[in-house]
């Protein structure tokens, strides 16, 4: 539904306004949750760097997709963006030490051919725009893979309310 409103959007409005009333919506959310579940002295974290490096991979990847998304066909964007899980599996051990099994490597593969089929790529349908839902992927596979590192040690309602002000805070300096 985000996808579809911000889509709509794109012809009215710039990709920084877009984040900053997206950010403005759901601020007084997180903010409540974080109250009624931990209260505000949860937002001292040690792993503070790491939150932060991880809102900043994710608002740029976030930019990027709206970007792609008003580029180009929705569909075409979310297709490409589906190829997040191929990157998943490829940082999961150099991150994690985690190896993938195989059949997960088959399905992730028939998976990404099924992307190829949708966009059909080719040099006469190329758009630019690709590469920013390809990157979108890719920075929010990165971010999974550090949110997978900092679960153990912070809260998610924490690491959401971090995210939202990093958005808000580069959506505001655009």
């Amino acid at each position: 539904t985000q996808d579809a409103i911000v889509k709509s959007m794109s012809g009215t409005y710039p990709a920084s306004e877009t984040v900053v009333i997206r950010c403005l919506s759901s601020l007084p959310l997180l903010l409540a949750w974080l109250m009624y579940s931990q209260g505000l002295a949860a937002l001292r974290t040690p792993r503070l760097p790491l939150v932060l490096a991880r809102s900043l991979i994710l608002c740029s990847a976030y930019f990027a997709f709206i970007l792609a998304i008003s580029a180009m066909p929705l569909a075409n964007a979310v297709s490409i963006y589906f190829t997040m899980p191929f990157f998943v599996a490829a940082l999961a051990f150099p991150l994690l030490g985690e190896r993938v099994p195989l059949h997960r490597v088959i399905a992730i593969a028939v998976g990404f051919c099924g992307v190829l089929i949708m966009e059909r790529p080719g040099a006469q349908s190329f758009e630019a725009a690709a590469l920013l839902a390809l990157y979108s992927a890719a920075g929010y596979a990165l971010g999974q893979m550090l949110g997978r590192k900092l679960a153990t040690e912070v809260t998610p309602v924490v690491i959401a309310n971090y995210q939202n002000i990093v958005y808000l805070v580069v959506a505001v300096a655009m």
